[in-house]
């Protein structure tokens, strides 16, 4: 299904740091782009694939026969034909020659070579796109893709293959040379490897350990046990155990998401990149599973959008092979968790203190009914008019399947009578009056408007319009504060900091009693002085809070980073939030001026600190400069308030030549009415190989009564100087 109607634009920052290397990857072939135009009428464009009992595709299927359904309602069908994909390169084959564009370089006398046939839809755009797989998957992936090859060995297709990593890589651009391909595909299925299993396999013995010793001290209290050693030894257990539990399953979450993030953009991002191209464009997907949190279902349904939108089917192939144990059984075992966690709960009778196992309930049993990355597989696949192959070790005859519908398909076009671009999801259903035959199609697409280069997902289009409006709303706060950091290649890397207090949030009752439910998201948009989008960054946040623990939870705030390079000039920064459940909305806005930075040393902005974090065991490297080691800072968003009695902590990077000489020194002194009420010199340790020199300086309370404060930080190296500043206040009496 295709939106004609000026897809050319700008990508989203998410999807254009996924796209890093692909931005700067070769063009496609000129005989596989497309021009790319706008008109006044959306026109929606559906492939479709029909087959009879046998599983053979019908070529003789008459207009009359078929009715499209958008949203339950009838579609006037405005074209409608069969294209034979397989007469075209076997036509081909016998000129004995692929479709090129003419040779505009061919010596004089010489005769260029034939341009391509005019027909460019019947061309085979086919990615073979690659997931994080174990060894055994990287096996069967192997074999999947050089079967196509071996299938589809024709010049009417070509192939394309990409390996998802930390990013989306490209490895081979689309070609028809085979051995290219080859080669490409060996390299893929080289050098990867899964790092998504351990944390649940750890996950599963702690959870074993934890309840044993549970069981154990529940057993010393029913029974009137007095023995005071015994009781410590099981409660000192109790608690490591938990610790245990709880950083193996925050490490496990974190990596199912990060799986299921790269995994999911990728697809979106391919997709959208495709919507530029001529001809039936398909996506061989290898994984052995798509990971799909309740923080990614809209991404999911976003890549689903984008595929159809661009007419992109996925077939995607289950590298696991034939497979003994359910698909669901680690939904089941981390249902029967949370369960079981919930009856403990509810015997305790508040006479025990809340551990963060039983504050996560919801959390868990939520993951519970989304941990099937096989059926989100299927999913993704059906919904884009793919289908799945799995569950076998000889995955050939699925590829056969996937290769019939690339020989041979229906091209349908339709004018949709809602005219209306909401954001909502459109749904397709196709039906075929006549008897015995299937149809494999799209199940629906996105109602985005045409040409909005700004919108990534849905939720951004009520955000965007919000930004628009001529008086922005304001029905709830929230606070961002951006702090600069290094000069790189290009300009200055800066991190925005954004807060969104829970409180200002509306709650409903969940389905399930114990449960409340939230639903609220946030997008950041910086745009240059002339207007054009330089980056943009969101989230889409459902939160399900056990109701005995909500009030309390509410009482914080969630926070989000996002860090970027702007070039010199002037900018500004929008930044916009909605309460779906309400929906509410609020919009701020600042500017920021990106300064001419030339000095071999420099100083960050000068952040005073709420909290250090310490990070989660397996956390994913980062380029964000709030963290230091194995700990993240997280600063002041608002003015920051300090209670007397707390220490006064400043974070900042120093940026010094590495090994410069003299070392660096800074001093940061503390100002009250104009009058020094603290100092400090603290030595600096080296710069590290990018020349950052990160500290957290603090002074302790008894140094500050009530009032208003400012600190000022001064780095010396040679001749060279840089100075910060920031202001914070002191509520309350020191200690």
């Amino acid at each position: 299904m295709s939106r004609r109607l000026g897809v050319a634009g700008e990508l989203g920052a998410g999807l254009l740091a996924l796209l890093g290397l692909v931005a700067q990857a070769p063009q496609p072939p000129p005989e596989i782009r497309r021009d790319v135009f706008r008109v006044e009428t959306e026109v929606v464009l559906l492939d479709l694939v029909v087959r009879d009992k046998k599983g053979r595709t019908v070529r003789d299927l008459r207009p009359e026969e078929l009715t499209v359904y958008e949203d339950g309602v009838k579609q006037e069908i405005g074209s409608f034909r069969f294209l034979d994909s397989r007469a075209l390169g076997e036509a081909q084959e016998q000129a004995g020659q692929p479709q090129q564009p003419p040779d505009q370089t061919a010596a004089p006398g010489k005769a260029a070579r034939p341009a391509q046939p005019a027909e460019s839809r019947h061309l085979n755009l086919v990615t073979l796109l690659f997931d994080r797989l174990g060894p055994d998957g990287r096996n069967i992936a192997r074999k999947a893709a050089l079967s196509f090859l071996e299938l589809e060995d024709r010049p009417d297709v070509y192939v394309s293959v990409f390996q998802i990593d930390e990013s989306l890589k490209l490895l081979q651009q689309f070609t028809t040379d085979r051995e290219t391909s080859r080669h490409a595909i060996l390299r893929a299925t080289g050098e990867l490897d899964t790092q998504y299993t351990a944390a649940t396999d750890q996950l599963v013995e702690a959870t074993r350990q934890a309840n044993e010793a549970r069981d154990r001290m529940e057993g010393l209290v029913q029974g009137g046990a007095t023995n005071a050693t015994v009781a410590a030894a099981l409660g000192q257990q109790i608690a490591m155990s938990d610790m245990t539990v709880n950083a193996l399953r925050l490490t496990e979450a974190l990596q199912r998401e990060q799986q299921g993030r790269s995994s999911l953009f990728a697809i979106l991002a391919l997709a959208r990149q495709q919507q530029a191209l001529a001809g039936r464009k398909t996506i061989l997907f290898f994984s052995e599973g798509v990971e799909t949190p309740a923080t990614l279902e809209h991404v999911l349904k976003s890549a689903i959008s984008e595929a159809n939108r661009a007419n992109v089917s996925v077939y995607a192939v289950d590298a696991r092979g034939l497979s003994t144990k359910s698909t669901m059984q680690a939904a089941r075992d981390t249902l029967q968790e949370a369960v079981n966690t919930s009856m403990r709960q509810q015997m305790s009778r508040g006479t025990t203190a809340v551990t963060r196992e039983e504050a996560t309930i919801a959390d868990n049993a939520e993951a519970a009914i989304r941990m099937d990355p096989v059926g989100n597989l299927a999913d993704l696949a059906g919904s884009t008019g793919g289908m799945l192959i799995g569950n076998t070790n000889d995955v050939r005859a699925g590829i056969a399947h996937a290769v019939g519908d690339l020989r041979g398909y229906y091209e349908v076009a339709y004018s949709p009578s809602n005219r209306e671009f909401d954001g909502k999801f459109r749904h397709l259903s196709v039906k075929v009056s006549r008897p015995g035959v299937e149809v494999q199609t799209r199940s629906g697409y996105f109602a985005m408007p045409p040409g909005e280069a700004t919108v990534t997902f849905p939720y951004e289009l009520r955000l965007l319009k919000a930004m628009r409006e001529p008086e922005p709303p304001h029905d709830f706060p929230i606070r961002s504060r951006t702090f600069r950091f290094a000069p790189e290649p290009g300009g200055t890397r800066y991190t925005v900091v954004m807060e969104i207090p829970l409180d200002a949030i509306s709650v409903t009752r969940d389905k399930d009693p114990s449960l409340d439910r939230a639903h609220f998201a946030f997008m950041g948009v910086v745009r240059s002085s002339w207007g054009s989008v330089e980056e943009k960054f969101g989230q889409d946040m459902p939160l399900w809070l056990p109701r005995k623990q909500a009030e309390a939870m509410r009482r914080g705030n969630v926070v989000f980073m996002r860090s970027f390079t702007l070039p010199v000039g002037r900018h500004s920064l929008e930044t916009a939030a909605v309460d779906e459940q309400s929906g509410k909305r609020t919009v701020d806005q600042a500017r920021l001026s990106v300064p001419q930075l030339q000095e071999p040393v420099g100083l960050s902005s000068l952040a005073v600190v709420k909290r250090i974090e310490s990070l989660p065991k397996g956390a994913l490297a980062s380029q964000d400069p709030f963290r230091v080691g194995s700990k993240r800072v997280v600063p002041w968003v608002s003015e920051p308030e300090l209670d007397g009695s707390e220490e006064v902590r400043l974070f900042f990077v120093a940026y010094a030549p590495v090994d410069a000489e003299p070392r660096p020194q800074i001093a940061v002194e503390f100002v009250q009415d104009g009058q020094v009420v603290g100092r400090l010199e603290p030595p600096l340790p080296r710069a590290d190989a990018q020349g950052r020199i990160p500290c957290v300086v603090s002074l302790p309370p008894a140094r500050f009564g009530p009032g208003h404060y400012e600190a000022r930080a001064e780095l010396r190296q040679g001749t060279y100087r840089a100075w910060e500043r920031c202001q914070f206040r002191i509520v309350g009496p020191a200690s």
